[in-house]
């Protein structure tokens, strides 16, 4: 994960300068038949590919400024702040000349300052169910812009953000997720949290029981209880049981482990716990049915410390 300038794109501090775009070029090519060697013009050819490459790119680009004024009417911004706003993206090339398609934006007072802020996620439509093409810009006040990319998260949905000062230290921390492309109970879910201090982002963990493909997630076991449509979760990392009622799929026959969590966490909310700041997320619960048996959601509070550490607070059992 970079918090800097993009690939492939030069950078002045943290700012981002236009992107570097290969250029296509006309030319001849020489193919030989026998012992004679016979030279085909290639260039009108690609004169009209590269028309069509600039049509695509310019037809892009207007999609992407409508898009952009629509979404900005829709946080409230008047024409005049739309178009301070899109100017930025413009300056700092973040479509990359018409290569990038903007995905998602979100323009609200990140940090609590009373001062607007401006994230954007854009991708390369060409790659557009593929993790990792894609980035998220963070504008924060005046600050040069900061650009997250992650191989590991998708770019193509929407994006979701809360923030806060959840460890305490006189800093916001920004939460974001994304939906991904799994299919089967809650489908993928992908979340990340950064710290914003001194001018520079710095990344937060979650407590997880295992980051493999950079999944966040706290395992559960679900038992089918010998009462009829009872279960209990069992959470490990806690060492805690909570029993709770949902439909069975199959009768009980005896108490067994059926189910557990599915996709990692989910559904970022910013909430108070004991006088702090909070966040809470979910995970989707499955019976015997498989992913599609949906039974509950458990629920977590997660608190951080000042060392970065985090810890859940608080658990509890929400069925479907």
């Amino acid at each position: 994960m970079l918090l800097t300038a993009c690939e492939g794109q030069e950078k002045d501090g943290n700012r981002i300068q236009e992107a570097h775009i290969p250029k296509e070029e006309g030319g001849k090519e020489e193919q030989e038949t026998g012992d004679v060697g016979i030279i085909q013009d290639f260039s009108h050819n690609n004169d009209k590919d590269l028309e069509k490459e600039k049509a695509k790119k310019e037809e892009l680009m207007k999609k992407n400024e409508d898009r952009f004024f629509r979404m900005a009417g829709d946080a409230g911004l008047n024409e005049t702040e739309a178009t301070d706003y899109y100017k930025k993206l413009c300056e700092d090339n973040v479509f990359q000349d018409g290569i990038m398609k903007l995905v998602d934006l979100y323009i609200d007072d990140v940090d609590e300052n009373g001062q607007k802020d401006m994230v954007t996620m854009v991708q390369n439509p060409e790659d557009e169910f593929r993790y990792g093409t894609g980035y998220i810009y963070f504008y924060i006040n005046e600050d040069e812009p900061y650009c997250f990319e992650d191989e590991q998260y998708p770019f193509y949905s929407s994006i979701s953000i809360i923030s806060g000062d959840f460890d305490r230290d006189g800093n916001i921390e920004i939460g974001f997720e994304s939906r991904g492309t799994g299919n089967g109970g809650t489908g993928d879910w992908h979340l990340r949290l950064l710290k914003y201090k001194d001018h520079s982002m710095e990344r937060m963990d979650f407590p997880s029981d295992s980051y493999e493909d950079d999944e966040r997630s706290i395992d559960i076991q679900v038992i089918q209880e010998l009462q009829e449509n009872t279960y209990s979760a069992y959470c490990p990392h806690l060492d805690e049981t909570i029993l709770f009622e949902a439909e069975n799929k199959v009768e009980p026959g005896e108490r067994r482990i059926v189910g557990g969590n599915s996709r990692g966490f989910l559904n970022l909310e910013r909430v108070e716990y004991e006088g702090r700041q909070g966040i809470q997320v979910s995970e989707y619960l499955y019976g015997e049915g498989g992913p599609s048996h949906g039974l509950a959601w458990a629920k977590f509070i997660i608190v951080w410390e000042k060392d970065k550490s985090s810890r859940i607070v608080q658990w509890w059992i929400e069925t479907l």
